[in-house]
């Protein structure tokens, strides 16, 4: 189990369920047009975004941290968990808006806290957690970590 939670290659497949995007679509703004920088396997971001109005475009297996990248406003993503300081920084040094899916845990680290503290952070907290894998009883919360988002600098939220 823990294997699969990690901070390893193998915990990076957790496709993302509508019930974990539903709660972030209020504060993004449909002008806009978003990159799932994570969609190249599976799109469920992409597709529940679409039918609810966005415009999304998919990686379609671009590499988020080497490829050069289309033309976007901003990025929603439930990035790899083994090497998510390398997409935060990437969002950063962007310089737009992004979402991304990450463990509660996320908030602690050394690098992480250097980042938020330079940069600053708004955070979706999720009060339910999210069964990524259908079987019930998650382990382990998940939040967004923004920027450029949201109002206020962590907001709670039943999804």
């Amino acid at each position: 189990m823990l294997s699969k939670t990690g901070n390893n290659r193998y915990s990076d497949e957790c496709y993302t369920p509508d019930s974990a995007v539903a709660p972030i679509l209020k504060y993004l703004d449909k002008s806009l047009t978003y990159y799932e920088a994570t969609s190249g396997i599976s799109s469920s971001i992409v597709s529940f975004m679409r039918s609810n109005g966005f415009n999304v475009i998919s990686s379609n297996g671009l590499d988020f941290l080497n490829d050069e990248l289309p033309e976007f406003d901003a990025v929603i993503t439930n990035p790899p968990y083994s090497i998510k300081d390398k997409f935060i920084d990437k969002c950063y040094s962007l310089g737009k808006p992004f979402a991304l899916l990450l463990p509660v845990s996320s908030i602690q680290g050394k690098k992480r806290g250097s980042m938020f503290s330079k940069n600053g952070l708004e955070l979706l907290v999720l009060n339910n957690r999210v069964d990524f894998t259908g079987k019930g009883a998650p382990h382990f919360g998940v939040a967004w970590f923004c920027s450029g988002v949201l109002d206020e600098k962590i907001t709670f939220t039943n999804n």
